[in-house]
């Protein structure tokens, strides 16, 4: 994932400097373009504003007068069109960054989210369906149906009940590390619940979904 960040802020970084480079101005505006006002959004607006030392709203008004921002900015002494494009380059690529570690983070603590008292969670059904390769629809449709995560995993070419069991338990003890090294978890109950994770995973992968337990 994280690879793949970089290869994102790398791209659109990229691409940019290469509009700057050649000339073209679809994010500064052509002559004949919608002023990038109505299409760049307030972040670009306020960032192009700080660069050229104007308020937003004069130049909101230079925009809306039919002026582009590669007009503006030339025309502003100590300013220019590369100049602008290099400031919302980095501010874009800034924020790619930032996302890209938001996202990082969000899946990281749903993968290692702490699996409860009984194991039953959006973190194990993600594991899960990491482990079978399987969509999100397909595992909710297989336990509606009443399946066991054994069953679904023993279904799944290449897949076993054993393979998801190491899967689940890895997960949950990166999670119990994670817990433990940022203070969240003290030693001992570390230790505790990790002498029943095995118990407690297959018993989680042999249990009939809820509403079908009756049957």
């Amino acid at each position: 994932m994280a690879a793949i960040a970089a290869v994102v802020v790398f791209l659109a970084g990229g691409a940019l400097a290469a509009m700057a480079a050649t000339g073209h101005k679809h994010i500064l505006g052509a002559p004949h373009a919608r002023p990038a006002a109505r299409r760049g959004g307030r972040g670009q607006l306020a960032k192009a504003a700080t660069y050229l030392g104007l308020s937003v709203s004069q130049l909101r008004g230079d925009l809306r007068s039919g002026k582009t921002l590669a007009e503006i900015a030339d025309t502003t002494p100590g300013k220019s069109e590369a100049g602008l494009i290099a400031e919302l380059v980095a501010a874009r690529r800034a924020k790619l960054t930032a996302d890209a570690a938001s996202l990082q983070a969000m899946v990281t603590a749903e993968v290692n989210r702490p699996l409860g008292p009984h194991l039953h969670t959006r973190g194990v059904l993600v594991v899960a369906r990491g482990y079978l390769g399987i969509s999100a629809a397909q595992l909710r449709s297989d336990r509606h149906a009443g399946k066991t995560f054994a069953q679904i995993a023993d279904a799944t070419p290449g897949k076993s009940e054993s393979g998801l069991i190491e899967a689940l338990v890895s997960a949950r003890k990166h999670s119990l590390a994670t817990a433990l090294a940022t203070g969240a978890l003290s030693r001992a109950s570390e230790e505790t619940r990790l002498a029943k994770l095995d118990e407690r995973v297959s018993a989680l992968v042999e249990r009939v979904p809820s509403k079908h337990s009756s049957r």
